[in-house]
């Protein structure tokens, strides 16, 4: 029987920095719930307003489309020909912006995919600038059958009474829901609340609460409690989830650019795993998930590149959880510790290994040449999570080799592509061939 991975962090861990970098070095299945609020697209500017709590965040939710993108776009080929063939298309349809938007998502989402346990699930928070195109990369790292539903979120707001806009006034975000394997994955089923109406009829009491006869055609009477009666179960769109700008007195405002209410993420992370199991939000900002993790007795652990959800982390566990903040703030990339004993990874085995899955040819700039004269190189370095795994390593020419130094696959393919020595990335992968 295979032992299932242990996480290579502990409980309440708030990481900053870039969450690609960190979640490559987590450990394998040791996440049962994701759930992401990441940028939209929407090609707008954010920041907090001065004087709130989370006074200093900000982000430029705009793309645009370089060296890197293009060479990120030739990597993501050689794992999944469908989402390089359906990014190249978002190029010809929506233009660059959407297209280098995409390519940002889709490693992180695979990232993710292989972060969750088989039981795991996934919410993809987006609006509708880009949620259409999210969906197709998600249906291509998770497989289109794990789709679950989409859920709307009806957050409509007064400022619709003030738009000036020609046209229908937007009032929903989009929560994509996946699962990592339909066999095996944990829903725990949601009701709303009875209707008042339905509650009055429950009009006598004994010594186990309020009750009502029920009185089937076929049968005898029995009597049904209130204390254990369900109302309708709940569908995929919530209107009874106000947004911020409805209601803001619930006490969790920080001013944070795109927060989002604690019932919102309250709801998913009751549905989609019990006491215990583990939440990652890998675009924590103003730690919702991480707070609703913590009150429903969840382990968690958050990803931002700001500082500042750190901060925010602790601050609101005391101001609304009443608790001080027992966990680790950490900075650094981690280290896998779930691939067994790694041989040294410069290993005659690995070179030949290698050398006969590449042809003999860098794995960079196309040349040809003999084995003496490729060294080997990790294509994810070890400072931002890569391994040596012989799955992460390649053998360059000494040139390609220098050029990248410490830095990743892509920096040196957007170099090689910039000075002319490959062709385009988007035409041939990461290789001139």
């Amino acid at each position: 029987m295979t032992t299932a991975p242990e996480p290579n962090w502990t409980d309440q861990t708030i990481w900053t920095g870039d969450n690609l970098d960190i979640m490559r070095g987590m450990n394998s299945a040791t996440v049962d719930l994701i759930y992401l609020d990441p940028p939209f697209n929407s090609n707008a500017n954010y920041a907090a307003p001065i004087g709130s709590e989370a006074a200093g965040a900000e982000f430029k939710d705009t793309w645009g489309l370089n060296d890197i993108n293009l060479a990120w776009h030739g990597l993501i080929k050689h794992e999944h020909p469908g989402l390089y063939d359906m990014l190249l298309a978002t190029q010809k349809i929506h233009g660059d912006s959407m297209m280098s938007y995409l390519i940002y998502m889709a490693p992180r989402i695979m990232e993710m995919h292989r972060l969750l346990k088989p039981t795991g699930s996934i919410y993809l928070h987006c609006d509708p600038t880009a949620s259409h195109y999210l969906k197709l990369i998600m249906d291509a790292v998770f497989g289109r059958n794990n789709f679950r539903r989409e859920i709307v979120w009806s957050n409509e707001d007064s400022s619709g009474f003030k738009s000036k806009a020609q046209n229908w006034i937007r009032g929903h975000d989009s929560v994509l829901y996946y699962c990592k394997s339909l066999k095996s994955t944990f829903f725990n089923k949601q009701y709303l609340p009875l209707a008042e109406r339905t509650i009055r009829r429950y009009d006598k009491e004994d010594e186990k609460g309020k009750f009502k006869i029920y009185k089937p055609k076929n049968g005898p009477e029995r009597k049904v409690y209130l204390n254990e009666a369900r109302g309708r179960s709940m569908s995929d769109v919530w209107t009874d989830i106000p947004s911020f700008q409805t209601v803001n007195n619930t006490g969790e405002m920080t001013g944070y650019p795109t927060q989002k209410p604690l019932a919102l993420v309250e709801r998913i992370i009751i549905a989609s795993s019990n006491p215990d199991d583990t939440v990652l939000d890998p675009f924590c900002g103003c730690a919702t998930a991480c707070i609703a993790a913590s009150k429903l007795n969840r382990q968690w652990v958050g990803i931002d590149i700001s500082p500042l959800a750190a901060d925010l982390v602790k601050s609101r566990m005391h101001d609304e959880l009443g608790l001080f903040f027992q966990g680790t703030h950490r900075e650094d990339i981690p280290t896998r510790t779930d691939l067994g004993d790694i041989p040294n990874y410069k290993s005659p085995e690995n070179k030949k290994l290698l050398y006969g899955e590449q042809g003999g040819f860098c794995n960079a700039c196309g040349h040809h040449f003999q084995p003496q004269n490729l060294t080997f190189d990790h294509i994810i370095p070890r400072s931002r999570g890569g391994t040596s795994h012989i799955s992460n390593l390649q053998l360059l020419c000494g040139s390609c080799n220098s050029t990248k130094g410490d830095r990743p696959q892509e920096f040196l393919l957007a170099r090689l592509l910039d000075k002319g020595y490959v062709k385009h990335a988007v035409e041939n992968g990461h290789s001139s061939g």
